[in-house]
């Protein structure tokens, strides 16, 4: 990594521009301020249909939060912790502390890794051969034939909230795990916000004079279109890539279960950096507005060492995200080695191939 690290410092991509980070959350920020007053003085048919835009923008603010938690967003630690404070737990109701150790520590650390990347464990779902082996009778049915077919239309709109959900759980317990210092300043800044958070869009708004129907119902309508651009953003960097059981090489690791998505300026602004999924993961602190210019610079490194790196455009990527899902209860987990034809040859097997339980 010494030397392609040096190249991308070579060419400022090292730096993180503040200014750009502000600018675009602070404009986002505006536009989607706008719209939820749209939302309240148009009639509810001009709303729903005004819902899939404001879901969008409503989406990329929350994905300045994980650029802000992965500190690649501003120079200065503090305005990193600003930013990610102002769009994870205040505006989004996500805790960061939560998603600094799911996302940061685990996901990032082993993707795609059995048994210790967290992100391909979603029960009842499964993304391999090996938890659905595990499965009871009546999930294995699921895993084999359902799974797939309402993943996109029931599953993905509950996504945003039952991420709130889990940090909410995990901000409850943590004191109670914690063995020292159980209530940081870490803690009381994400549950003090996630309680504004709550307070800023459900009880505010009807203090002010909305019903709480209104209010509720546009919460989890909105937040469940979120759910939808969330998954749809984040599943195509990894599903369909393969899952592994063991592996000798961290670089090509992050290379190999990684896709870059080939996009326009247009779309490239709304993903914050995760369409270009394998240089996040192999520099996860390079800001996503340098991540263009470090793609070819990343590809020419993986390419020179005969590491796989896929690139295909957004609709494939959906497709073989989806494809993966129904065929994962037969699709079993590789072994990465160092050596390249045994790596090759697990690659081919890559697939369906070993007996599994009906």
């Amino acid at each position: 990594m010494a030397d392609l690290r040096k190249k991308l410092q070579e060419k400022g991509l090292l730096d993180k521009p503040t200014a750009k980070s502000w600018t675009k959350i602070i404009i986002l920020l505006a536009v989607v301020g706008g719209l939820y007053a749209a939302h309240i003085a148009l009639p509810l048919k001009w709303g729903l249909l005004l819902l899939p835009l404001t879901g969008l923008l409503t989406t990329t603010i929350a994905m300045i939060g994980h650029e802000g938690v992965h500190s690649s967003a501003c120079k200065s630690k503090a305005g990193n912790l600003t930013l990610a404070s102002l769009a994870f737990p205040l505006f989004s109701g996500l805790s960061m502390n939560y998603w600094r150790e799911k996302h940061n520590m685990k996901h990032h650390a082993h993707p795609n890794v059995i048994d210790k990347d967290p992100d391909i464990y979603s029960w009842p779902l499964t993304f391999s051969q090996e938890e659905y082996v595990t499965s009871g009778r009546v999930r294995r049915f699921f895993q084999k034939y359902i799974q797939a077919y309402i993943f996109w239309p029931i599953i993905t709109p509950l996504v945003g909230h039952l991420m709130r959900y889990d940090g909410i759980k995990y901000i409850i317990k943590a004191p109670f795990v914690a063995k020292k210092n159980r209530f940081n300043k870490m803690w009381l800044l994400d549950a003090g916000l996630l309680l504004a958070h709550f307070f800023l869009w459900l009880v505010l708004p009807i203090m002010l004079g909305l019903t709480w129907q209104v209010t509720v119902g546009f919460y989890v309508l909105l937040w469940a279109s979120v759910g939808v651009y969330l998954t749809a953003i984040f599943i195509v960097g990894h599903a369909g890539r393969p899952i592994v059981m063991e592996y000798d090489e961290n670089w090509r690791l992050q290379i190999e279960t990684g896709r870059r998505i080939k996009l326009g300026p247009v779309g490239s602004f709304f993903f914050v950096g995760l369409d270009y999924q394998i240089e996040h993961h192999l520099l996860p602190a390079l800001s996503h507005f340098n991540l263009p210019k470090a793609a070819p610079i990343v590809k020419e490194y993986a390419e020179e060492r005969g590491w796989e790196y896929e690139e295909v455009g957004f609709l494939r990527a959906l497709w073989d995200s989806t494809v993966a899902l129904a065929i994962a209860w037969k699709t079993p987990a590789i072994v990465i080695d160092g050596s390249d034809e045994k790596h090759a040859g697990l690659l081919e097997d890559f697939g369906p191939g070993h007996a599994v339980p009906e």
